[in-house]
């Protein structure tokens, strides 16, 4: 059927079957009536998940952000060209002055402060790499804003799997991810 098409989900046949369903980082509330039923019922019926990253994992979080991180000593301002720097510096202040008129009415009402989110967000900008900082950028939209206090569907499936109380696991460290992209030079990124 054509609903069972395009799921991103893949099954192993096997006696229990496995099953690989690809995810997408963002929030979950964007996708979630686009997902298949036949990959919603996978993960009912699966005893066992794993995600990319133990997202629910305080050492997880803890490790990411040290990995973003440019080396001890080292700022933006002495790895960007002046001229960017700048021109980010500007942008990010654009960006903390427009955050309260990009706040929903729920955001404000769950007790969410457009300042404390902008520092949650982009705090210690200045110490992070250009990938990161780059990475940061683009999620620092009005539509990225609107929905921030949602799960992004990783996250989602995995509290779910929690409250399920399914046993979960990683396929991969934070350092598999980190190290590539701060692999990247400056052209690269």
């Amino acid at each position: 059927q054509q609903n069972e098409l395009n799921s991103f989900l893949w099954t192993i046949k096997r006696d229990p079957p496995s099953y690989f369903f690809g995810t997408i980082h963002v929030p979950y509330t964007r996708v979630w009536d686009f997902i298949p039923e036949n990959s919603k019922r996978a993960f009912q019926q699966s005893h066992i998940v794993y995600f990319e990253l133990d997202l629910t994992d305080p050492y997880t979080i803890s490790a990411l952000t040290s990995c973003q991180l440019l080396p001890q000593g080292k700022n933006l301002q002495d790895v960007l060209p002046r001229d960017l720097y700048r021109r980010l510096k500007r942008h990010l202040e654009y960006v903390k002055l427009m955050m309260p008129s990009w706040m929903t009415p729920d955001q404000r009402g769950k007790g969410l402060y457009a300042d404390y989110l902008f520092n949650a967000i982009a705090g210690n900008w200045e110490q992070k790499r250009p990938v990161w900082v780059m990475l940061m950028v683009n999620s620092l939209t009005e539509v990225d804003i609107k929905s921030r206090g949602v799960p992004v569907l990783d996250l989602f499936l995995a509290q779910e799997a929690e409250r399920l109380r399914k046993q979960t696991g990683a396929v991969e460290k934070v350092e598999e991810q980190c190290h590539p992209l701060n692999g990247l030079n400056f052209s690269q990124v």
